[in-house]
Protein backbone atom coordinates (compact mmCIF):
# COMPACT_ATOMS: atom_id res chain seq x y z
CA UNK A 1 0.00 0.00 0.00
CA UNK A 2 1.03 3.57 -0.67
CA UNK A 3 1.79 5.08 2.73
CA UNK A 4 4.66 6.14 4.95
CA UNK A 5 5.48 6.58 8.62
CA UNK A 6 6.27 9.78 10.48
CA UNK A 7 7.93 8.84 13.76
CA UNK A 8 8.74 10.99 16.78
CA UNK A 9 9.58 10.16 20.41
CA UNK A 10 5.87 10.54 21.19
CA UNK A 11 3.92 9.40 18.11
CA UNK A 12 4.10 7.11 15.11
CA UNK A 13 1.88 8.55 12.41
CA UNK A 14 0.67 6.80 9.28
CA UNK A 15 0.55 9.09 6.27
CA UNK A 16 -1.71 7.70 3.57
CA UNK A 17 -0.34 8.14 0.08
CA UNK A 18 -3.68 9.32 -1.28
CA UNK A 19 -4.16 13.07 -1.39
CA UNK A 20 -6.50 14.63 1.12
CA UNK A 21 -6.33 11.79 3.63
CA UNK A 22 -5.64 12.48 7.28
CA UNK A 23 -2.68 11.26 9.23
CA UNK A 24 -3.54 8.46 11.62
CA UNK A 25 -1.90 7.53 14.89
CA UNK A 26 -0.46 4.02 14.67
CA UNK A 27 1.02 4.07 18.17
CA UNK A 28 1.84 6.53 20.93
CA UNK A 29 4.54 6.43 23.60
CA UNK A 30 2.51 5.87 26.75
CA UNK A 31 5.51 6.29 29.05
CA UNK A 32 6.10 9.76 27.62
CA UNK A 33 2.41 10.64 27.55
CA UNK A 34 1.84 10.06 31.27
CA UNK A 35 4.73 12.38 32.17
CA UNK A 36 4.94 15.58 30.11
CA UNK A 37 3.92 14.31 26.70
CA UNK A 38 0.27 15.20 27.31
CA UNK A 39 1.30 18.86 26.87
CA UNK A 40 2.80 18.28 23.42
CA UNK A 41 1.16 20.30 20.61
CA UNK A 42 1.58 17.24 18.38
CA UNK A 43 -1.22 15.55 20.33
CA UNK A 44 -3.72 18.36 19.92
CA UNK A 45 -5.29 17.08 16.69
CA UNK A 46 -5.98 13.70 18.35
CA UNK A 47 -7.73 15.06 21.44
CA UNK A 48 -11.24 16.27 22.17
CA UNK A 49 -9.83 19.80 22.40
CA UNK A 50 -9.41 19.86 18.63
CA UNK A 51 -13.20 19.75 18.28
CA UNK A 52 -14.38 23.27 17.48
CA UNK A 53 -17.76 22.61 19.08
CA UNK A 54 -16.14 22.22 22.51
CA UNK A 55 -14.85 25.78 22.34
CA UNK A 56 -17.94 27.17 20.64
CA UNK A 57 -20.17 25.71 23.34
CA UNK A 58 -17.84 27.09 26.01
CA UNK A 59 -18.23 30.53 24.42
CA UNK A 60 -22.03 30.18 24.60
CA UNK A 61 -21.78 29.18 28.26
CA UNK A 62 -19.54 32.16 29.03
CA UNK A 63 -22.02 34.45 27.29
CA UNK A 64 -24.87 33.02 29.34
CA UNK A 65 -22.80 33.38 32.51
CA UNK A 66 -22.05 37.01 31.69
CA UNK A 67 -25.75 37.73 31.07
CA UNK A 68 -26.74 36.13 34.40
CA UNK A 69 -23.96 38.04 36.17
CA UNK A 70 -25.16 41.38 34.80
CA UNK A 71 -28.78 40.60 35.67
CA UNK A 72 -27.83 39.48 39.19
CA UNK A 73 -25.69 42.56 39.75
CA UNK A 74 -28.49 44.98 38.91
CA UNK A 75 -31.13 43.01 40.82
CA UNK A 76 -28.99 43.04 43.93
CA UNK A 77 -28.24 46.74 43.48
CA UNK A 78 -31.92 47.61 43.07
CA UNK A 79 -33.66 45.40 45.64
CA UNK A 80 -31.13 44.50 48.32
CA UNK A 81 -30.73 46.58 51.48
CA UNK A 82 -27.69 46.57 53.75
CA UNK A 83 -28.71 43.50 55.76
CA UNK A 84 -29.62 41.38 52.79
CA UNK A 85 -26.44 42.42 51.02
CA UNK A 86 -24.40 41.19 53.96
CA UNK A 87 -26.27 37.87 53.94
CA UNK A 88 -25.49 37.45 50.25
CA UNK A 89 -21.82 37.50 51.07
CA UNK A 90 -22.28 34.27 53.01
CA UNK A 91 -24.74 32.58 50.68
CA UNK A 92 -23.47 33.47 47.20
CA UNK A 93 -20.92 30.71 47.24
CA UNK A 94 -23.53 28.23 48.44
CA UNK A 95 -25.88 28.73 45.49
CA UNK A 96 -25.50 25.23 44.00
CA UNK A 97 -27.99 23.54 41.71
CA UNK A 98 -25.60 21.42 39.63
CA UNK A 99 -24.46 18.94 42.29
CA UNK A 100 -27.47 16.55 42.07
CA UNK A 101 -27.27 16.62 38.27
CA UNK A 102 -23.49 16.09 38.35
CA UNK A 103 -23.84 12.95 40.47
CA UNK A 104 -26.43 11.48 38.13
CA UNK A 105 -24.55 12.48 34.97
CA UNK A 106 -21.26 11.09 36.26
CA UNK A 107 -22.82 7.69 36.91
CA UNK A 108 -24.89 7.37 33.71
CA UNK A 109 -22.29 8.91 31.38
CA UNK A 110 -19.62 6.64 32.85
CA UNK A 111 -21.67 3.55 31.96
CA UNK A 112 -22.47 5.07 28.57
CA UNK A 113 -18.84 5.62 27.56
CA UNK A 114 -17.55 2.45 29.24
CA UNK A 115 -19.86 0.22 27.20
CA UNK A 116 -18.77 1.92 23.99
CA UNK A 117 -15.11 1.39 24.90
CA UNK A 118 -15.82 -2.31 25.52
CA UNK A 119 -17.45 -2.61 22.07
CA UNK A 120 -14.49 -0.77 20.50
CA UNK A 121 -12.03 -3.14 22.20
CA UNK A 122 -14.01 -6.19 21.11
CA UNK A 123 -14.14 -4.92 17.53
CA UNK A 124 -10.35 -4.71 17.34
CA UNK A 125 -9.15 -7.60 19.50
CA UNK A 126 -12.11 -9.89 19.00
CA UNK A 127 -13.89 -9.91 15.67
CA UNK A 128 -11.44 -7.93 13.49
CA UNK A 129 -8.45 -9.87 14.80
CA UNK A 130 -10.35 -13.13 14.20
CA UNK A 131 -10.85 -12.08 10.59
CA UNK A 132 -7.15 -11.30 10.13
CA UNK A 133 -6.22 -14.59 11.83
CA UNK A 134 -8.32 -16.47 9.28
CA UNK A 135 -6.51 -14.72 6.41
CA UNK A 136 -3.11 -15.61 7.85
CA UNK A 137 -4.11 -19.19 8.66
CA UNK A 138 -5.24 -19.73 5.09
CA UNK A 139 -2.01 -18.25 3.78
CA UNK A 140 -0.07 -20.53 6.13
CA UNK A 141 -1.83 -23.55 4.64
CA UNK A 142 -1.28 -22.22 1.12
CA UNK A 143 2.45 -21.91 1.83
CA UNK A 144 2.53 -25.63 2.71
CA UNK A 145 0.28 -26.89 -0.08
CA UNK A 146 1.78 -24.65 -2.80
CA UNK A 147 5.44 -24.18 -1.80
CA UNK A 148 6.96 -24.15 -5.26
CA UNK A 149 8.14 -20.95 -6.90
CA UNK A 150 6.74 -21.54 -10.39
CA UNK A 151 4.07 -19.21 -11.75
CA UNK A 152 1.02 -21.39 -11.21
CA UNK A 153 1.62 -21.91 -7.50
CA UNK A 154 2.73 -18.31 -7.03
CA UNK A 155 -0.56 -17.09 -8.50
CA UNK A 156 -2.53 -19.47 -6.27
CA UNK A 157 -0.83 -18.17 -3.12
CA UNK A 158 -1.14 -14.53 -4.13
CA UNK A 159 -4.81 -14.90 -5.05
CA UNK A 160 -5.79 -16.21 -1.62
CA UNK A 161 -3.80 -13.49 0.14
CA UNK A 162 -5.16 -10.81 -2.19
CA UNK A 163 -8.78 -11.83 -1.63
CA UNK A 164 -8.29 -12.04 2.13
CA UNK A 165 -6.79 -8.56 2.43
CA UNK A 166 -9.37 -7.23 -0.06
CA UNK A 167 -12.17 -8.42 2.22
CA UNK A 168 -10.72 -6.26 5.02
CA UNK A 169 -10.42 -3.27 2.70
CA UNK A 170 -14.02 -3.79 1.62
CA UNK A 171 -15.07 -4.10 5.27
CA UNK A 172 -13.71 -0.60 5.85
CA UNK A 173 -15.90 0.68 3.02
CA UNK A 174 -18.98 -1.20 4.23
CA UNK A 175 -18.39 0.17 7.74
CA UNK A 176 -17.90 3.74 6.52
CA UNK A 177 -21.13 3.56 4.57
CA UNK A 178 -22.98 3.00 7.87
CA UNK A 179 -22.29 6.62 8.90
CA UNK A 180 -22.54 8.23 5.48
CA UNK A 181 -25.74 10.28 5.65
CA UNK A 182 -25.43 12.04 2.28
CA UNK A 183 -24.00 11.33 -1.14
CA UNK A 184 -21.27 13.88 -0.41
CA UNK A 185 -20.27 12.00 2.75
CA UNK A 186 -20.21 8.73 0.82
CA UNK A 187 -17.84 10.28 -1.68
CA UNK A 188 -15.58 11.89 0.92
CA UNK A 189 -15.31 8.61 2.85
CA UNK A 190 -14.81 6.58 -0.33
CA UNK A 191 -17.54 4.23 0.82
CA UNK A 192 -18.75 3.23 -2.64
CA UNK A 193 -15.63 3.85 -4.72
CA UNK A 194 -13.52 0.73 -5.27
CA UNK A 195 -10.88 2.39 -7.45
CA UNK A 196 -8.38 2.72 -4.57
CA UNK A 197 -8.61 -1.02 -3.89
CA UNK A 198 -7.98 -1.70 -7.59
CA UNK A 199 -5.01 0.68 -7.56
CA UNK A 200 -3.54 -1.13 -4.54
CA UNK A 201 -3.64 -4.40 -6.50
CA UNK A 202 -6.13 -6.16 -4.24
CA UNK A 203 -8.83 -6.37 -6.91
CA UNK A 204 -8.83 -6.44 -10.68
CA UNK A 205 -11.13 -4.23 -12.72
CA UNK A 206 -13.35 -7.24 -13.45
CA UNK A 207 -13.56 -8.24 -9.79
CA UNK A 208 -14.38 -4.69 -8.73
CA UNK A 209 -17.16 -4.51 -11.33
CA UNK A 210 -18.65 -7.76 -9.99
CA UNK A 211 -18.66 -6.34 -6.46
CA UNK A 212 -19.78 -2.80 -7.21
CA UNK A 213 -23.51 -3.32 -6.71
CA UNK A 214 -23.34 -6.01 -4.04
CA UNK A 215 -24.85 -4.98 -0.66
CA UNK A 216 -22.12 -6.58 1.49
CA UNK A 217 -19.02 -6.73 -0.66
CA UNK A 218 -16.67 -7.73 2.15
CA UNK A 219 -18.64 -10.94 2.71
CA UNK A 220 -19.05 -11.79 -0.97
CA UNK A 221 -15.28 -12.15 -1.36
CA UNK A 222 -15.37 -15.12 0.99
CA UNK A 223 -17.78 -16.87 -1.35
CA UNK A 224 -15.12 -16.48 -4.03
CA UNK A 225 -12.46 -17.94 -1.74
CA UNK A 226 -14.68 -20.89 -0.78
CA UNK A 227 -15.49 -21.52 -4.44
CA UNK A 228 -11.81 -21.30 -5.40
CA UNK A 229 -10.79 -23.91 -2.84
CA UNK A 230 -13.65 -26.15 -3.93
CA UNK A 231 -12.38 -25.89 -7.52
CA UNK A 232 -8.85 -26.79 -6.44
CA UNK A 233 -10.18 -29.80 -4.55
CA UNK A 234 -12.13 -30.98 -7.60
CA UNK A 235 -9.12 -30.34 -9.85
CA UNK A 236 -6.94 -32.54 -7.65
CA UNK A 237 -4.59 -29.74 -6.60
CA UNK A 238 -4.86 -30.28 -2.84
CA UNK A 239 -3.93 -33.27 -0.66
CA UNK A 240 -6.81 -34.88 1.22
CA UNK A 241 -9.31 -32.71 -0.70
CA UNK A 242 -12.39 -33.74 1.28
CA UNK A 243 -10.89 -32.77 4.65
CA UNK A 244 -9.28 -29.65 3.20
CA UNK A 245 -12.52 -28.50 1.63
CA UNK A 246 -14.26 -28.78 5.01
CA UNK A 247 -11.39 -26.92 6.68
CA UNK A 248 -11.36 -24.05 4.21
CA UNK A 249 -15.14 -23.79 4.20
CA UNK A 250 -14.95 -23.48 7.99
CA UNK A 251 -12.39 -20.70 7.58
CA UNK A 252 -14.67 -18.88 5.16
CA UNK A 253 -17.66 -19.24 7.46
CA UNK A 254 -15.63 -17.95 10.41
CA UNK A 255 -14.49 -14.92 8.42
CA UNK A 256 -17.98 -14.18 7.16
CA UNK A 257 -19.32 -14.47 10.72
CA UNK A 258 -16.68 -12.01 11.94
CA UNK A 259 -17.61 -9.48 9.24
CA UNK A 260 -21.31 -9.92 9.92
CA UNK A 261 -20.73 -9.39 13.65
CA UNK A 262 -18.69 -6.23 13.05
CA UNK A 263 -21.32 -4.72 10.76
CA UNK A 264 -24.07 -5.67 13.22
CA UNK A 265 -22.20 -3.98 16.07
CA UNK A 266 -21.72 -0.83 14.01
CA UNK A 267 -25.35 -0.71 12.94
CA UNK A 268 -26.75 -1.43 16.42
CA UNK A 269 -26.83 1.83 18.36
CA UNK A 270 -27.91 2.45 21.92
CA UNK A 271 -31.66 3.18 22.18
CA UNK A 272 -32.23 6.80 21.24
CA UNK A 273 -34.23 7.36 24.45
CA UNK A 274 -31.17 6.37 26.50
CA UNK A 275 -28.71 8.39 24.40
CA UNK A 276 -30.98 11.43 24.42
CA UNK A 277 -31.40 11.28 28.22
CA UNK A 278 -27.64 11.04 28.83
CA UNK A 279 -26.93 14.00 26.54
CA UNK A 280 -29.73 16.11 28.04
CA UNK A 281 -28.44 15.48 31.57
CA UNK A 282 -24.88 16.38 30.53
CA UNK A 283 -26.10 19.61 28.91
CA UNK A 284 -28.22 20.43 31.97
CA UNK A 285 -25.14 20.14 34.14
CA UNK A 286 -23.16 22.49 31.89
CA UNK A 287 -25.86 25.15 31.87
CA UNK A 288 -26.49 24.76 35.60
CA UNK A 289 -22.82 25.46 36.32
CA UNK A 290 -23.02 28.46 33.98
CA UNK A 291 -26.00 29.74 35.98
CA UNK A 292 -24.17 29.21 39.27
CA UNK A 293 -21.11 31.04 37.96
CA UNK A 294 -23.23 33.95 36.74
CA UNK A 295 -24.92 34.38 40.13
CA UNK A 296 -21.60 34.12 41.96
CA UNK A 297 -19.99 36.72 39.68
CA UNK A 298 -22.93 39.17 39.95
CA UNK A 299 -23.09 38.97 43.74
CA UNK A 300 -19.32 38.90 44.12
CA UNK A 301 -18.85 42.10 42.16
CA UNK A 302 -21.71 43.79 43.99
CA UNK A 303 -20.34 43.03 47.46
CA UNK A 304 -16.64 43.09 46.41
CA UNK A 305 -16.16 39.41 47.25
CA UNK A 306 -14.07 38.04 44.38
CA UNK A 307 -12.73 34.92 46.07
CA UNK A 308 -15.63 32.74 44.92
CA UNK A 309 -15.64 33.88 41.29
CA UNK A 310 -12.52 32.09 40.08
CA UNK A 311 -13.49 28.61 41.40
CA UNK A 312 -16.91 28.90 39.75
CA UNK A 313 -15.34 29.82 36.42
CA UNK A 314 -12.87 26.93 36.71
CA UNK A 315 -15.67 24.45 37.40
CA UNK A 316 -17.62 25.83 34.44
CA UNK A 317 -14.65 25.61 32.07
CA UNK A 318 -13.28 22.23 33.10
CA UNK A 319 -16.64 20.59 33.75
CA UNK A 320 -18.19 21.55 30.44
CA UNK A 321 -15.05 20.58 28.48
CA UNK A 322 -14.81 17.26 30.34
CA UNK A 323 -18.43 16.17 29.86
CA UNK A 324 -18.62 17.36 26.26
CA UNK A 325 -15.31 15.60 25.64
CA UNK A 326 -16.70 12.30 26.96
CA UNK A 327 -19.75 12.61 24.69
CA UNK A 328 -17.49 13.33 21.71
CA UNK A 329 -15.21 10.39 22.57
CA UNK A 330 -18.21 8.07 22.66
CA UNK A 331 -19.27 9.19 19.19
CA UNK A 332 -15.72 9.10 17.80
CA UNK A 333 -14.99 5.50 18.81
CA UNK A 334 -18.45 4.13 17.95
CA UNK A 335 -17.21 3.48 14.39
CA UNK A 336 -13.40 3.20 14.27
CA UNK A 337 -13.36 2.33 10.55
CA UNK A 338 -13.76 5.95 9.47
CA UNK A 339 -11.05 8.40 8.43
CA UNK A 340 -10.38 10.29 11.67
CA UNK A 341 -6.94 10.60 13.24
CA UNK A 342 -7.55 7.98 15.92
CA UNK A 343 -9.44 5.48 13.73
CA UNK A 344 -8.01 2.18 12.48
CA UNK A 345 -5.51 2.45 9.66
CA UNK A 346 -6.27 0.18 6.71
CA UNK A 347 -2.83 0.89 5.28
CA UNK A 348 -1.18 -0.57 8.41
CA UNK A 349 -3.41 -3.65 8.41
CA UNK A 350 -2.80 -4.16 4.69
CA UNK A 351 0.98 -3.84 5.01
CA UNK A 352 1.15 -6.05 8.09
CA UNK A 353 -0.91 -8.86 6.57
CA UNK A 354 0.96 -8.71 3.27
CA UNK A 355 4.37 -8.82 4.96
CA UNK A 356 3.44 -11.67 7.28
CA UNK A 357 1.84 -13.76 4.53
CA UNK A 358 4.80 -13.17 2.22
CA UNK A 359 7.11 -14.29 5.01
CA UNK A 360 5.11 -17.55 5.21
CA UNK A 361 5.45 -18.03 1.46
CA UNK A 362 9.17 -17.30 1.49
CA UNK A 363 9.75 -19.67 4.41
CA UNK A 364 7.89 -22.49 2.67
CA UNK A 365 9.93 -22.06 -0.52
CA UNK A 366 13.22 -22.03 1.42
CA UNK A 367 12.93 -24.32 4.46
CA UNK A 368 16.15 -24.93 6.43
CA UNK A 369 16.20 -28.67 5.73
CA UNK A 370 16.82 -28.24 2.00
CA UNK A 371 20.29 -28.92 0.63
CA UNK A 372 22.08 -28.11 -2.63
CA UNK A 373 21.48 -31.71 -3.68
CA UNK A 374 17.81 -31.61 -2.71
CA UNK A 375 16.69 -27.95 -2.88
CA UNK A 376 12.96 -28.57 -3.23
CA UNK A 377 10.68 -28.16 -0.19
CA UNK A 378 8.39 -30.98 0.92
CA UNK A 379 5.11 -31.16 -0.97
CA UNK A 380 2.13 -33.29 -0.08
CA UNK A 381 0.89 -35.15 -3.12
CA UNK A 382 -2.40 -33.80 -4.45
CA UNK A 383 -5.27 -36.15 -5.14
CA UNK A 384 -8.71 -36.05 -6.67
CA UNK A 385 -11.79 -35.82 -4.53
CA UNK A 386 -13.41 -39.17 -3.84
CA UNK A 387 -16.92 -39.54 -2.52
CA UNK A 388 -18.76 -42.72 -1.75
CA UNK A 389 -21.89 -43.28 -3.78
CA UNK A 390 -25.00 -44.52 -2.03
CA UNK A 391 -26.55 -47.28 -4.17
CA UNK A 392 -29.93 -46.56 -2.61
CA UNK A 393 -30.02 -43.46 -4.82
CA UNK A 394 -30.32 -45.63 -7.89
CA UNK A 395 -32.97 -48.07 -9.09
CA UNK A 396 -31.12 -51.10 -10.38
CA UNK A 397 -33.18 -53.67 -12.28
CA UNK A 398 -31.91 -57.24 -12.46
CA UNK A 399 -33.10 -59.80 -14.93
Amino acid sequence: PDFKYEASPLLRLVVDGRAGKKKKIARYNEASLVRWGFLSPALYHATVFSQTFVWRQLLYLYSFTAAVAVLTYFLVEKFANKSTTQSLVGTAGEFVISTPVQTLVGFILGLFVNKTVEIWWELRHGTLQSLMNVVENMCLRMSIYFPMSHQEELEARETVMRYGVASIALLFKDAREVDAWTVEQQQSLGATDLSDIVESGLLTEKEAALLQLEPSRSQVVWVWIASLFTKWCLDGRLPDPLANQDTFLSYCEEARNAIGTILAQLNMQFPITYTHLVIVLAKMYMWATALEAGVAIGVGIQVSDYARIVPKLLVLTLGSAFYQGLIDIKEAISNPFRDDTTDYSLAVFHARLRRECHSFYHASCNPPYTTPDNPEPAVLPPQFLERQLNTAMYNFEYE
